[in-house]
């Protein structure tokens, strides 16, 4: 058995060690009593362009299981508090697989997400919620992110095809879809539904690229308006 004074100094030995572990910071880390690494700073980017190329990189970096999980920390969380500025506008589906702040690596603040099921931009509340972000906050980028095996798009495609009755106001949903789904109506059974998830995405894009609001700030070099697909098996998020 240790004595007195040894067995002081094997549990102060052990305690500084304690509080040394838990001062570690280790990246990603929030439990266990470890702290957040700060998050990689990043400047705005100063174009729609550079925002798209940050967008892209990220989710090369999801793809790749890469994650840097930027900007999540209590820091950011205080500084997005007094104020956001979202470099990029989202209009995405509502699809539980499709989170754009994690397939972008992106962190708090930095997307304005708009979510509607089938990414469609013909409601005029829809509409209005992007034009809000694009003039007060300056995103310089509003992309329309569909995605591979959209529920929403099968809906419109039944609808279509088999003159399906849809339940509720879910036929509020697939309306918009439904003419994309004629444009490709004659693409072979197997692959309609990949031909109108991306006739979609293009149609939302050139239709918001319509809006007033929206073409004027194109036109003065403010904003670019895009349409890209995410593919659920890879995680890769590629232009439709």
């Amino acid at each position: 058995m240790p004595d007195g004074t040894s067995r002081r100094r094997f549990v102060t030995g052990g305690l500084a060690a304690a509080g040394a572990l838990a001062a570690t910071t280790l990246p990603g880390t929030g439990s266990s009593g470890l702290a957040f690494a700060e998050s990689p700073t990043a400047a705005p980017p100063k174009d729609a362009d550079e925002a798209l190329a940050r967008l892209l990189s990220g989710n090369q970096r999801f793809v790749k299981g890469k994650l840097q999980n930027p900007r999540r920390e209590s820091v950011r969380r205080t500084e997005v508090a007094q104020g956001q500025k979202p470099f990029a506008i989202i209009l995405t589906c509502s699809d539980s697989r499709l989170v754009p702040e994690v397939v972008f690596d992106e962190g708090l603040g930095d997307l304005f997400v708009v979510r509607v099921a089938g990414n469609t931009g013909s409601d005029p509340l829809v509409i209005g919620t992007m034009e809000y972000a694009a003039l007060n906050f300056g995103s310089v980028l509003l992309m329309v992110l569909g995605h591979e095996d959209c529920g929403a798009v099968k809906g419109a495609i039944d609808v279509v095809t088999k003159g399906t009755t849809l339940p509720g106001e879910v036929s509020a949903v697939t309306q918009p879809i439904e003419p994309a789904v004629r444009a490709v109506q004659t693409q072979p059974a197997d692959q309609l539904l990949d031909a109108a998830i991306r006739e979609n995405i293009t149609t939302t894009t050139r239709r918001l690229g319509q809006v007033a609001t929206f073409a004027q700030l194109v036109q003065d070099g403010k904003l670019k308006v895009v349409g890209y697909e995410y593919l659920l098996h890879s995680g890769k998020v590629t232009a439709a």
